[in-house]
């Protein structure tokens, strides 16, 4: 008697790993420790709305925070009317030039040694 070869059919087997991959999923929901780890997940993110909340709230009535805020305003407008606009990206290209040169020459490099 000859052994015939096992049928494989990728559809069937790929829709039975979908259903396996579903099931373990539901256990996992399921599962105390999962329930417990979500509890304390989701009182964890309360906790911290509130007290990002309780800091702004908190920062909008600081005076320090409001002279804060009034100086950045003014430093920002006499950015955008002077030339340090112009220098901050002339600084900026420069960096990035350097970077790309130094980007540049890590490429040949490794392409040299690649050849070598």
């Amino acid at each position: 008697m000859t052994e015939q070869p096992t049928e494989f059919d990728l559809a069937q087997e790929l829709r039975e790993l979908g259903e396996q991959i579903k099931r373990a999923l539901q256990v996992a929901r399921e599962h105390p420790q999962t329930k417990e780890f979500e509890r304390q997940v989701t009182q964890a993110v309360r906790d911290l709305s509130t007290e990002t909340e309780r800091v702004i709230t908190n920062a909008r009535a600081d005076e320090r925070v409001q002279k804060a805020k009034a100086q950045v305003e003014d430093l920002a407008q006499s950015v955008r009317e002077g030339g340090a606009r112009q220098d901050i990206e002339r600084g900026l290209a420069k960096g990035v030039r350097a970077l790309n040169e130094q980007i540049r020459q890590a490429i040949e490099d490794a392409e040299k040694a690649a050849r070598a």
